[in-house]
């Protein structure tokens, strides 16, 4: 007989059914499990000794101290609670949580008294979700006789740093002739993976579009150098995954204004705003860092700059080449009679920095044009009046001032003054690779 819990198959009908290309629909169970959302908030609920346990993952731990042990370790990481099971009932096996007894201070001969103290404890299956969720996932992973175990969102109900923490435990408990499939829209989840530094991670990203569902591989080591810049590791930048779209800008206030304008636009005309990430990386410098590792992770991203990016020749080349530009084919001569033109003015990079491309004068306004398409061509959009504050110079302010005032004092999907800024955005948005 093949067997498995719940489930058990006569040997001499699967071979027969087998040879006759005719199998149990059920069959795949023996080998399969899937722990979807119902399932996370019973299989940690009290055991009832009659139903079959032998099976049940909590009967396993009546059986190995030294799991029980490991599971309450890693439950006391998540909420600082103990997770013990009580051997002593006759009718169930629950499990609880709390302060576990000093297991040192019993001997067999007062077993007994040691499970009345751990009977005062509360019940896990009186908990919330994201306990009773957490148990049930390590629970079924670290028992499962299964080759394959299917886990849908493993991080419902949890907090971020549980999430977290799940994640990088079930990357470092996963035997190795076993394999997890997990679906996640965590980050957290995600970092933890990640975190445990495994070789056999790989993680999948799924783009759907209308009924097609387009998965890209992520090299694992991919992964590894973006998880070991700092830059990257601690931000928010690996929440792209998620996004149709990441747009990456030089500061939190230009991510700011952006977004508010998108939002503004979309909620205007009654619609609902794009799928779109805005996020920062603190000044150009680590632009071309950010560009590079998203697009290894095959996500969409777009950068947004200040107009003084031209003056920086190696900047520029650097953002560039992260968008696959071929500076010396492509951006070269334009560029050359770009820095002829203004190197040949007094303050004149000083100057542009406020009015953007309409300080050129002379060949460079038509040079520049073809330097914009090219850039806009693969997503690098150039901030065309300068700089933010630009977009309106009545409000005499710093960037963060300017922005807030902005933000506090305009119909930003109606006022007339920034009608050139709702269509630099709605380029931003309407591009697709």
């Amino acid at each position: 007989m093949y067997e498995s819990a719940n489930y058990s198959y006569q040997k001499e009908g699967t071979v027969s059914n087998w040879r006759n290309e005719s199998l149990y629909n059920d069959l795949h169970k023996l080998f399969v499990k899937f722990i979807d959302t119902e399932q996370r908030l019973t299989t940690s609920k009290a055991l009832q000794r009659m139903n079959q346990p032998e099976a049940h993952p909590i009967f396993k731990l009546t059986k190995s101290e030294e799991l029980s042990q490991i599971l309450s370790t890693y439950f006391r990481q998540a909420f600082n609670v103990d997770l013990v099971v009580n051997r002593n009932e006759t009718i169930d096996i629950p499990l609880h949580v709390g302060e576990a007894p000093d297991t040192k201070a019993y001997t067999i001969a007062t077993q007994d008294i040691y499970y009345a103290e751990v009977a005062k404890l509360s019940r896990l299956d009186e908990q919330g979700d994201g306990m009773r969720s957490f148990a049930s996932i390590l629970l079924d992973t670290l028992t499962s006789e299964h080759s394959i175990t299917l886990i849908d969102e493993p991080e419902a109900f949890l907090h971020p740093p549980q999430a977290r923490l799940l994640g990088k435990m079930l990357a470092n408990n996963n035997p190795s002739k076993r394999q997890l499939f997990i679906s996640t829209h965590s980050e957290h989840f995600l970092q933890g993976l990640i975190d445990a530094g495994k070789e056999n991670i790989t993680v999948i990203r799924i783009n759907r579009a209308e009924n097609i569902n387009q998965m890209s591989i992520l090299q694992n080591t991919e992964i590894k150098n973006l998880w070991s810049n700092p830059l990257l590791r601690y931000s928010n930048i690996l929440s792209g995954l998620f996004y149709e779209k990441v747009v990456v800008c030089e500061s939190d206030y230009d991510c700011l204004l952006y977004k508010s304008v998108i939002d503004a636009i979309y909620e205007s005309r009654d619609e609902i705003a794009p799928d779109i990430m805005f996020t920062h990386c603190g000044g150009k410098d680590r632009i071309k860092t950010v560009v590079s590792a998203l697009r290894a992770l095959n996500v969409t991203v777009v950068a947004v700059t200040d107009f003084d990016l031209l003056n920086d020749s190696s900047k520029f080349k650097e953002i560039t080449a992260a968008f696959g530009v071929d500076w010396g084919t492509q951006l070269a001569t334009q560029m050359k009679v770009i820095y002829d033109n203004m190197n040949a003015k007094t303050n004149s990079w000083v100057n542009i920095k406020s009015i953007g491309k309409q300080g050129f004068d002379d060949t460079a306004p038509v040079a520049y044009e073809i330097v914009e398409q090219v850039c806009r061509g693969v997503v690098l959009f150039v901030v065309p009046v300068g700089e933010i504050e630009s977009f309106d110079k009545t409000v005499n302010k710093s960037k963060k001032g300017w922005v807030y005032y902005v933000l506090e004092n305009y119909d930003l999907a109606a006022e007339p003054k920034f009608q050139i800024v709702r269509e630099f955005v709605q380029c931003i948005v309407d591009f697709n690779l």
